[in-house]
């Protein structure tokens, strides 16, 4: 760099004081003084010493730089580098503690849930002679017959009402209720006037956000049975049945077509399917109309404890005792399978219900079963032990749904002889260890649905044997923080079930 400046400043001087423009240069081109010679070999002589002398030292110089400058981008880039690991550790931290924050999973990811070993087969629990006595002190007693006497006899008052409302209004026709006593659900099927119908397409969703009871599903839609005029007025829709054709006789087919009822009662806007909102505010309007009627031949108050339910209803007695039922209006798919209203969904979607046909698989099993089998205390204590825990630490994606599943696969697998009362123990253990493990793959498959070893025991429609199984775990693959939750439902249900069972009813060797 020394060397450059130095050339460049000798150039600039030899052009400042000897311009080539001078014309009297020419002159003395030729013309070289001796003394100026030899002053100028003199200067020449000590400017190739000292360039000799410094040399070695612009040498060691330039080394030093170059070393100096490598160790200087080392450093930048290794400080670059430690940068930005430094940056992405702490993106990926803030991220997972985002997720985590966002989904509530009190810091407990599902690595840490899978390497939990499942606790369901080894979990104490009481023996067969103490779950018998707590299920006889805790869980069977006359007070839900009692309950239920009364419901049925209040329901049928109700919907005598009922029908003189819709009757006076000319809307939908309430056909005879039927009464669910194990849950206080009372059924109340409805139609269109004529000449409207239903048709329900049934369909099982399988999308992950759907909840279980939404998996299995379908749309219900209003349609017109329209007669096709052939010229004469007595297939006029004005005819009255009292008119007589003397061209057609009485066995006359008539041609008649189906059409769908666009903008409909109770249907959506610009469709012909039902809609679920429409229909619960009618439902409801006229259980007010109704109550209205015959409110004063009773001596409680009936109210509406869910404005988002049609019929979920609680009775207030005077003496502050409270009864709660639901009157759900359905629409028959059959006469054992119809659809209702459940809530977060669509409002065209309506839940198929086919408990009749479960009732009957399980009462046709039973057949099969020991005197005094104990698959049924199994389930109801089951039942009990996580509405329990529900009270406890609130509710999760475990639902009634899944045990009585599981429990209904535990009958089509194991022999009749194994549920002996003596052996209820032993297949509670069995009921908690297959809902543990359905929880863990995440799969439980609708026990109906789909399943072709149920043909031989009870007939079903096609639509249901030969539909895809249906997974009720399906909501826990999409969503971690169901799954989590439910795990851990179900885990501190395990471990507070022999506890809590002995706070009802001690065990023969804690009263020894």
């Amino acid at each position: 760099m020394q060397d450059t400046i130095f050339r460049v400043f000798v150039v600039a001087l030899g052009l400042i004081t000897y311009p080539r423009e001078d014309p009297m240069v020419e002159e003395w081109d030729n013309v070289i003084p001796v003394d100026i010679q030899e002053h100028e070999d003199k200067l020449l002589w000590e400017r190739e010493k000292l360039e000799q002398d410094m040399t070695p030292t612009s040498q060691e110089d330039t080394l030093e730089m170059a070393s100096t400058d490598w160790e200087d981008h080392y450093l930048w880039y290794i400080w670059n580098t430690f940068s930005i690991i430094s940056m992405i550790r702490f993106l990926r931290k803030y991220v997972r503690r985002s997720s985590h924050k966002k989904y509530g999973d009190d810091d407990i990811s599902e690595d840490s849930l899978f390497s939990v070993k499942s606790i369901s087969g080894e979990v104490p629990l009481p023996d067969s002679d103490t779950l018998q006595r707590f299920h006889s002190k805790c869980i069977k007693n006359d007070k839900r017959w009692r309950e239920d006497e009364f419901l049925e006899g209040f329901a049928d008052d109700l919907l005598e009402a009922m029908r003189a409302v819709t009757d006076r209004n000319g809307s939908m026709v309430i056909e005879d209720f039927q009464m669910v006593k194990d849950v206080c659900d009372i059924i109340i099927p409805f139609t269109p006037p004529e000449p409207y119908s239903f048709q329900c397409h049934l369909w099982t969703n399988q999308t992950c956000g759907m909840t279980p009871d939404m998996q299995l599903c379908g749309k219900i839609k209003m349609v017109e049975n329209v007669k096709i005029q052939n010229g004469c007025p007595c297939t006029s829709s004005n005819a009255g049945d009292d008119v007589v054709c003397l061209l057609h006789c009485e066995n006359d087919n008539v041609k008649s077509e189906i059409t769908d009822v666009y903008n409909g009662l109770l249907c959506m806007k610009d469709t012909p399917f039902l809609s679920k909102s429409h229909v619960t505010k009618w439902f409801q309007g006229t259980v007010r109309d109704a109550w209205a009627q015959i409110s004063h031949k009773y001596e409680f108050e009936l109210n509406f404890r869910n404005s988002d339910a049609p019929g979920a209803l609680v009775v207030r007695f005077k003496s502050g005792k409270t009864i709660t039922f639901n009157m759900n209006p359905v629409v028959k798919l059959n006469s054992e399978a119809y659809f209702l209203i459940t809530a977060h969904s669509s409002d065209m979607l309506w839940t198929l219900n086919v408990s009749i046909y479960e009732d009957r698989l399980l009462h046709h099993l039973s057949k099969s079963l020991p005197e005094n089998s104990c698959h049924i205390q199994i389930l109801e204590i089951a039942y009990f032990l996580h509405k329990r825990q529900t009270a406890l630490t609130g509710g999760s994606a475990l639902k009634n749904i899944h045990f009585k599943n599981t429990l209904m696969h535990l009958l089509l697998t194991k022999a009749a002889t194994q549920w002996h009362p003596d052996n209820m123990a032993c297949r509670l253990r069995d009921l908690l260890v297959l809902v543990e493990k359905s929880l863990r793959q995440k799969l439980l498959h609708h026990f109906l649905v789909g399943n072709p070893s149920t043909q031989k025991y009870i007939e079903l429609p096609d639509a249901l044997s030969h539909a895809k199984p249906v997974n009720l775990f399906l909501p826990l693959v999409a969503h971690d923080c169901l799954y989590t939750n439910a795990l851990v439902h179900f885990h501190e249900m395990l471990k507070n079930t022999c506890m809590l069972i002995e706070d009802y009813v001690p065990s023969k060797y804690s009263l020894d």
